[in-house]
C-alpha cells in the first residue's frame, strides 16, 4: 500500500501576501517531494529548522537512507528512534484494519517496479514470492526493540509525509510563530492562524489537476490524501495503479479514486488516508471515529461523500454527508 506520491491537497494561499503580519516562505525537497513552508510571526531560522527536522526524520524513515528503516530491512534490530514511533502505530492500525493496511508491502511495491518508475505487471511467480514475505505478522517485537523475520521488508510511504509535516508544525510552535502551513506530497500541516483566518486547503481533483474539488477551511490539523491516478500505469487495455492491496498484491478497485483525512496526529493522517482507501468507504467509518478523524470519499464517477464531522467546514459544489 505504498502511497509514493499519492494525492495532493495543495494549498490555497492567495490571501497571504496581504496579510499584515510578517511572514515567510520556502520551497525545498525532500522525503521524495516538494516541500512548501509559511509561517507568520516567526523567522527564516524557524523554516530552516522545521526543514532540518524533516530531513532528519527522512534519514531514519525511509529505505533508500541509513536511518532505522534501512536498518530493519538490513536484519538489524530498532529500538528508538522516529521509525520505531512509526511502526509502533503501524501494526496497531494493521490489526485494527485487519491487515488493510499493512507496511511490509514494499516487495509487493518492488514486484511491480513502483519504486523504480518502471511499473509493469509482474510475473505470477514473482508476486506469490513477494506475497509470501508480506504481512504484519512478520513485525516482531522483543525485549531488544524491533526486527523483521521470514525475510520481510517495510517501507513507510504511507507514513512519512504526515510525519514530516508535525515535525515542521512542531517546530513552528516551538520558535513561537503565530501561525504556519506546511505541505510535503500530499501531506499537509496547519497551526495558529494568518492573522486571526484559518487556513483554506484545496483538495486537488482527481480528474483536473489544475482544479480543486473542495476546499476545507481548517486549523490546528493535518489533512493527507490518497489517490489511485498520482501513479498508474496501463497495459493490455487495462489501469494499475500504486495503492496495492496487501492481501491479494494487486491494485485496489473499489470504485474509489481518492480519500483526504484530517487527523490531529500527522502520521495518522497520512496512514488512515491509504488504510481507508484500501478498506473502502463504508468499512471505514468506524475507523475514523475510533481514531477521532474525518475524511473526503471521491468515488470514480465524480461523486463526494463527506463524514459528519467534516462537513461544515467543506467547500464543495456537490457531496453527500454520511452518516
Amino acid at each position: 500500500m505504498k502511497k509514493a506520491a499519492l494525492i495532493l491537497v495543495s494549498l490555497a494561499l492567495t490571501l497571504a501576501v496581504s496579510c499584515a503580519a510578517p511572514y515567510r516562505g520556502a520551497v525545498e525537497y525532500a522525503m521524495g517531494a516538494e516541500v512548501t513552508q509559511t509561517v507568520w510571526g516567526a523567522g527564516e531560522d524557524c523554516l530552516k529548522a522545521a526543514f532540518d527536522a524533516i530531513a532528519a526524520l527522512e534519514e531514519d524513515v525511509s529505505y533508500r537512507k541509513d536511518g532505522g528503516v534501512a536498518l530493519l530491512n538490513s536484519g538489524k534490530t530498532v529500538n528508538g528512534g522516529d521509525a520505531y514511533g512509526i511502526i509502533v502505530k503501524s501494526v496497531e492500525l494493521w490489526r485494527e484494519t485487519g491487515g488493510a493496511y499493512d507496511i511490509t508491502v514494499l516487495p509487493l511495491v518492488r514486484a511491480w517496479g513502483f519504486d523504480s518508475g518502471e511499473p509493469h505487471i509482474p510475473a505470477a511467480s514473482e508476486l506469490a514470492s513477494a506475497l509470501a514475505i508480506t504481512g504484519g505478522e512478520n513485525i516482531i517485537f522483543g525485549a531488544d526493540g524491533i526486527r523483521l523475520a521470514n525475510g520481510a521488508q517495510i517501507d513507510l510511504s504511507a507514513a512519512g509525509k504526515g510525519a514530516a509535516c508535525q515535525k515542521a508544525v512542531e517546530t513552528y510552535k516551538a520558535r513561537g510563530a503565530s501561525g504556519g502551513v506546511v505541505t510535503v506530497g500530499g501531506s499537509v500541516g496547519v497551526f495558529g492562524t494568518k492573522n486571526g483566518s484559518p487556513f483554506r486547503i484545496a483538495v486537488r481533483s482527481p480528474f483536473d489537476p489544475a482544479d480543486a474539488i473542495a476546499v476545507l477551511t481548517l486549523t490546528d490539523t493535518y489533512v493527507s490524501t490518497s489517490g489511485s491516478y498520482e501513479k498508474r500505469f496501463f497495459a493490455d487495455g487495462a489501469e494499475y495503479h500504486h495503492l496495492l492491496d496487501p492481501s491479494t498484491g494487486y491494485p485496489v478497485h473499489n470504485g474509489l479514486i481518492s480519500v483526504t483525512v484530517v487527523c490531529g496526529d500527522g502520521a495518522l493522517s497520512d496512514m488512515l488516508s491509504s488504510a481507508c482507501f484500501c478498506m473502502g468507504m463504508e468499512k471505514s467509518l468506524p475507523l475514523l471515529e475510533k481514531y477521532s478523524a474525518s475524511a473526503l470519499f471521491v468515488r470514480e464517477d465524480g461523486a463526494v461523500f463527506v463524514t459528519k464531522e467534516l462537513a461544515p467546514y467543506v467547500e464543495c459544489e456537490s457531496y453527500e454527508v454520511l452518516p
